[in-house]
């Protein structure tokens, strides 16, 4: 007879159980390592370095009485109420907890308390989040005055779905080391409501806000700031401010004003109102993001660009027809450009719908000499004529992403893009590539041609990617007998995904002789993937391939063998 132990899963739980720790709520690790074995959701948003213990909690109904048995030396401790449970919660009885610096919370209170009489030492980062909403879409929570003031150490704040008016004005006031302060969804339509409650924390490095509710950008009605206060800046210690905004239909002189500059900023903006924004009083944007109600022309965004000295913008229903050398004149500062077209405003459902896009003037990047990065997507433009037009080589773009319908790569094709070194062209409609198409691009290291329709690869396909380390080829209908020395001159390629070949259905069985195809850089690959959907795969490799080689080559075939070991 076996014993009990004999089984695995009988010892694994026995093993787990050997901690010493039994809770029937928690799930508790008694190290960082131990981390890896937690399923997903749990912990999600606590970086998995912390010390010592970590504790997470599910359908919990009442926190003093559901976490009562848990060790006293918690590090990092998550909670998840049960949904629909709505009691108060006292920051006092985590005290007991001397070690802990993460608290992470999912659920909605009536109120929270403050600590009382007891201390939260160590605790540096806390997490409240109401991921469900109630009937009104937010947690109605009451949160006193300076209910957070005995938190000495916190650092690091996250709120989310709380109803910022259904707290104190003063609820923040007098933390004094937080450094990070996140507002998801404060469920409020003025951004005063917001402003008033953070005001007093100097020593805030990083601020972000997500409040789609906001529409309208006013001056700040805060009764303990007169009017010349409310246009001067606020926080003159924060280097990250990121703001994300719903449809904004007004934005009054000034409004801004108390915070000049913006890391990010995201909303959705008419053209009218885009032209408002540099008399918000913002000095600077770094990065922007504008979903366009209606079709914005090229040239009025890059006058809001050279105003607000931005250095990163994406727009979404881009009049891509408006760009030429001149409309981009004053865009010469952006690093960045990410162009777009808002398919669900055109009233198509996919990329195949199509019809009304223009074909780009390329031209207009000889002008943006300080791009280092392009992305354009859901345009239509089957052969675009990128270097034709050029008399010098582009030298300052290094990053590509083409997500246009493309069709055929012509030889020299990106020949002008001279230091591109990532180019992305998955997802299109390419079909046929000629030979010598990526001929001039001796700087590229990152290749995505993956989802298109490319059957053939010729010895000459990939001709010139002398620094290529990664190629990614899946999703293609490529066909079995991919030509010999297809890839032996790229002498740089560590990473093949080849995804899927086919031979005909004739064939029994899938032959590949991968020397033939990688000759001798073969042995310098690190991956290599292969897939022939289920069928019998057979793969020679020569026998100069040593023995030390360190390949990880992995195989999706129902059947594989090998030949010339």
């Amino acid at each position: 007879m076996r014993s009990m132990f004999s089984h695995p899963a009988v010892l694994f739980l026995w093993i787990q159980s050997s901690s010493g720790w039994m809770h029937p709520k928690c799930q508790i690790y008694d190290s960082g390592e131990d981390l890896g074995h937690f399923p997903t959701w749990i912990c999600s948003h606590i970086p998995h370095y912390a010390e010592r213990y970590t504790a997470a909690c599910q359908d919990v109904t009442a926190i003093e009485e559901d976490l009562l048995g848990l060790p006293p030396n918690i590090n990092t401790l998550c909670i998840y109420m049960t949904h629909g449970e709505n009691r108060s919660m006292s920051l006092g009885f985590f005290s007991q907890f001397q070690d802990l610096e993460y608290l992470y919370i999912e659920g909605c209170f009536t109120q929270i308390l403050p600590t009382g009489n007891s201390h939260l030492l160590n605790l540096q980062h806390m997490y409240l989040i109401d991921s469900w909403g109630t009937g009104s879409g937010c947690c109605d929570c009451h949160i006193g005055p300076h209910t957070f003031r005995d938190l000495v150490k916190l650092c690091d704040l996250t709120i989310q779905g709380y109803r910022l008016t259904a707290m104190a004005a003063d609820v923040f006031h007098g933390i004094p080391q937080l450094q990070r302060f996140i507002i998801i969804q404060p469920c409020v339509d003025d951004l005063s409501e917001i402003l008033c409650r953070i005001m007093n924390i100097k020593s805030l490095i990083e601020l972000k806000i997500v409040a789609p509710e906001i529409q309208s950008l006013n001056q700040s009605n805060c009764s303990i700031l007169n009017t010349k206060e409310s246009m001067k800046p606020l926080f003159n210690n924060l280097a990250f401010s990121d703001f994300s905004f719903g449809e904004i239909t007004h934005i009054e002189e000034g409004s801004l004003a108390w915070l000049q500059n913006l890391t990010m900023l995201s909303g959705v903006f008419s053209q009218e109102v885009l032209l408002h924004l540099p008399l918000s009083g913002i000095k600077q944007i770094q990065g922007f993001s504008c979903y366009g109600i209606n079709v914005i022309d090229i040239e009025s965004i890059c006058n809001v660009v050279f105003l607000l000295s931005i250095k990163k913008i994406f727009v979404n229903n881009a009049n891509t027809s408006s760009l030429s050398m001149s409309s981009v004149e004053l865009c010469t500062g952006l690093e960045y450009m990410g162009l777009s077209v808002d398919l669900e405003y055109m009233g198509l459902s996919g990329r195949g719908s199509i019809h009304s896009t223009t074909h780009l003037k390329w031209n207009f990047i000889s002008r943006l000499k300080k791009l280092n990065e392009l992305d354009i997507d859901f345009l239509r433009d089957k052969n675009p004529d990128i270097c034709s037009f050029q008399k010098q080589p582009i030298t300052w773009l290094t990053k590509l992403t083409l997500l246009i319908n493309v069709q055929m790569l012509f030889a020299k094709h990106f020949s002008c893009l001279v230091k591109l070194q990532y180019l992305d062209i998955k997802q299109n409609l390419i079909s046929n590539v000629e030979d010598f198409a990526f001929m001039g691009l001796t700087n590229l290291e990152s290749l995505d041609i993956t989802s298109n329709k490319i059957t053939q690869i010729n010895a000459n396909t990939f001709f010139g990617l002398h620094s290529l380390t990664w190629l990614d080829l899946r999703n293609n209908p490529l066909i079995h007998n991919i030509e010999a020395m297809s890839f032996t001159h790229l002498m740089s390629l560590r990473q093949v995904f080849l995804g899927q070949v086919h031979n005909p259905l004739t064939e029994p069985v899938i032959k590949m002789n991968l020397t033939l195809i990688f000759g001798g850089i073969l042995s310098q690959l690190t991956h290599l993937y292969i897939s022939s959907a289920m069928r019998p795969m057979q793969l020679t490799i020569g026998s100069n391939i040593t023995s030390k080689q360190n390949l990880s080559l992995q195989l999706k075939g129902q059947t594989v063998s090998f030949q010339g070991l």
